[in-house]
């Protein structure tokens, strides 16, 4: 059976999307997680702390914003 080895966590920058980022990179299985956000400058400071805090290079920012633009 396969496992999962790659994550795209979505709001990755803040809260549970975060924690889920932290939590999957300290299973060493786990070889990369994009970090999806709207703001690139949040995203960078948590693809930081998370580095840190993991001691981990596995992250990467995905600049995703889905908000309606017709509004």
């Amino acid at each position: 059976m396969t496992k999962n080895r790659s994550f795209l966590i979505t709001g990755a920058n803040v809260g549970l999307g975060k924690e889920a980022a932290r939590q999957l990179a300290l299973i060493p299985e786990t070889e990369k997680i994009y970090l999806g956000c709207r703001s690139r400058q949040k995203a960078g400071e948590a693809k930081k702390e998370l580095e840190d805090s993991t001691g981990r290079n596995i992250f990467e920012v995905v600049i995703l914003d889905i908000r309606s633009q017709g509004n």
